[in-house]
């Protein structure tokens, strides 16, 4: 019986099967590096079993049909370096099963429905994908009340000046445990109002961050046990222990990392 389905790096491949009638076991479901493959197999939305499912670098899939995929049983869904995936994730809000999505390095233009994200996500990755990070700030992040684990790349979200977004009052959801921000070319600043009530908040990882200056209040931070500061050059001087700006903000947390990037001299 058929539980794990792996397909990777066939670049001629146009065509799995016509459809998946009859691998009702099927649990997971891993495509990467299929250039020329361009729609899925009928039947995806009959597969009971089928929990998780990859698509990786899979430039030429485009063809979704809104009831293409189980939106009752699926859990794990990560798409990386698919460029026309628009219609996918226009119905994503109808997986009310899912709890971890990974949006990476698609197309630009490519953004979320305005029904917006499964509310009963756990666990939410966003790369080098500015519309849909625009998509989420607009909808709400502290809508999903059951987040734990978050981690955002910035790439491309160059007007970024503060997380959460200060402008708009953004917060983020009090399940959270874990926050990952990195390459925000552009962030200058944490903003303290959007760690309110983060009293589960045990992990704090901000990277390539070069004009980041300051992090939330001290109060926003008791619960943390763990930060890591990398390539935020302003940030690591002002953390400097016993001396730094930001360290008292920092001094009771068990475990501080900071990790000093060589920058680029740039030319005279």
């Amino acid at each position: 019986m058929l539980k794990y389905l792996n397909i990777w790096c066939c670049p001629v491949l146009e065509c799995i099967a016509q459809h998946f009638y009859e691998c009702n076991n099927l649990e997971t479901i891993h495509i990467g590096y299929v250039q020329n493959i361009k729609s899925l197999p009928r039947g995806l939305d009959k597969l009971s079993h089928l929990q998780k499912i990859e698509f990786e670098a899979c430039p030429s899939l485009v063809s979704f049909e809104e009831n293409v995929l189980p939106t009752t049983n699926l859990r794990v869904l990560l798409i990386a370096f698919c460029k026309n995936v628009r219609t996918l994730l226009k119905c994503i809000n109808n997986f009310t099963s899912l709890r971890e999505l990974k949006v990476s390095n698609c197309s630009a233009g490519i953004s979320f429905p305005e029904e917006g994200f499964p509310t009963n996500l756990t666990s939410l990755q966003i790369a080098k994908a500015p519309r849909i990070y625009t998509s989420l700030v607009e909808w709400g992040l502290n809508r999903l009340t059951s987040l734990q684990e978050l981690e955002i790349r910035g790439e491309r979200c160059s007007s970024v000046k503060s997380f959460p977004e200060e402008g708009i009052g953004m917060t983020l959801p009090p399940s959270l445990t874990s926050i990952c921000i990195r390459d925000f070319e552009n962030l200058e600043f944490m903003c303290s109002k959007g760690f309110q009530h983060l009293t589960s908040l045990q992990r704090l990882l901000i990277d390539n961050c070069p004009k980041l200056t300051s992090l939330p209040k001290k109060d926003m931070l008791l619960s943390l046990e763990y930060l890591c500061i990398s390539g935020c050059p302003l940030l690591d001087e002002r953390c400097s222990r016993g001396k730094g700006r930001e360290w008292s903000k920092i001094a009771h947390i068990p475990y501080v990392r900071l990790i000093t990037k060589v920058m680029p001299r740039e030319l005279d």
